[in-house]
């Protein structure tokens, strides 16, 4: 189950925006600031195994059953690269997803 959390959640995330009706200027924007971190609270209850409010790389790499793709998809959530994804990158890395 664990490994299934953070694709899970981050698609969430994504399917929210893309099936969210659009009829309001804040929906067009997607999902509030607060809507994502709850997201990424959700993924630290899975993941967050020393339980300090971030992802260590080990921590995030866990998650995943492929390896290769896990790298590929820690290495994005840590947006400053210093092998820690805190909820300011996420909340960054799903706005930028969100611009696509």
């Amino acid at each position: 189950m664990i490994r299934l959390a953070l694709p899970a959640l981050i698609g969430l995330v994504i399917a929210i925006y893309v099936l969210a009706p659009v009829a309001s200027p804040a929906q067009q924007r997607g999902p509030s600031d607060d809507m994502i971190k709850a997201n990424f609270r959700e993924v630290l209850k899975e993941a967050d195994k020393n339980r300090d409010g971030k992802l260590s790389m080990s921590e995030c790499l866990a998650i995943w059953k492929d390896k290769k793709t896990g790298e590929k998809n820690c290495k994005y959530w840590d947006a400053n690269g210093d092998g820690v994804i805190t909820e300011d990158e996420y909340v960054q890395q799903v706005r930028k997803i969100m611009r696509k």
